[in-house]
């Protein structure tokens, strides 16, 4: 009857933890929060910007859905876009002829909205955004937000051995402490 006690004791937190693992994956995708220097570290390039116009297409197989975003350059920190032109970005996901590709997570894009991307290059060399909702943060005036909903992340412990559970709330910093933060990568 004790080993009985034991296994259950053992066992229930471990099924427990994957059962709440379970349900909370089903409504957010589970990956490492990145701070502004480590989302500049993984980006080829990085600029702020107003989205022009969205497109959404099929792949050549017709089985991805993806959206194209044109993008205005405003102000280039890292890469090769220059101020004044216009850049695609492609994203995995989006609706068209009626079906929806969709993960929590994925950046969305509405026509006029400012926003600082982080993005790198895919195999096609085509510009795609960095750690998702993450890599993109839209910007009011002189305040950059850096959102995570849909997102669950984790973060290193203070030891810096193992991942926690971080809370991810929406945050805000000016854009000239975000380009400060950005520029001491470089």
């Amino acid at each position: 009857m004790s080993s009985q006690r034991s296994f259950v004791r053992t066992i229930f937190p471990t099924v427990l933890l994957l059962m709440i693992f379970s349900a909370l994956s089903a409504q957010a995708t589970i990956m490492q929060r990145l701070e502004i220097e480590e989302l500049t570290r993984k980006s080829t390039d990085v600029f702020y910007g107003q989205v022009m116009a969205t497109q959404t297409y099929w792949n050549a197989d017709h089985t991805r859905i993806y959206t194209g975003v044109q993008v205005r350059v405003f102000e280039n920190f890292k890469g090769a876009a220059r101020n004044g032109e216009t850049v695609k970005v492609v994203q995995l996901g989006g609706e068209k002829d009626g079906f929806k590709m969709d993960y929590a997570g994925r950046p969305e894009f509405t026509t006029g909205e400012s926003i600082v991307l982080f993005t790198t290059r895919n195999r096609q060399n085509e510009l795609t955004v960095v750690g998702l909702k993450q890599g993109k943060l839209p910007v009011n005036g002189q305040t950059v937000t850096r959102e995570f909903s849909g997102l669950m992340l984790l973060e290193r412990s203070k030891s810096g051995k193992d991942l926690q559970l971080a809370k991810p709330a929406s945050t805000q910093l000016s854009l000239s402490e975000l380009r400060r933060r950005i520029a001491s990568v470089k």
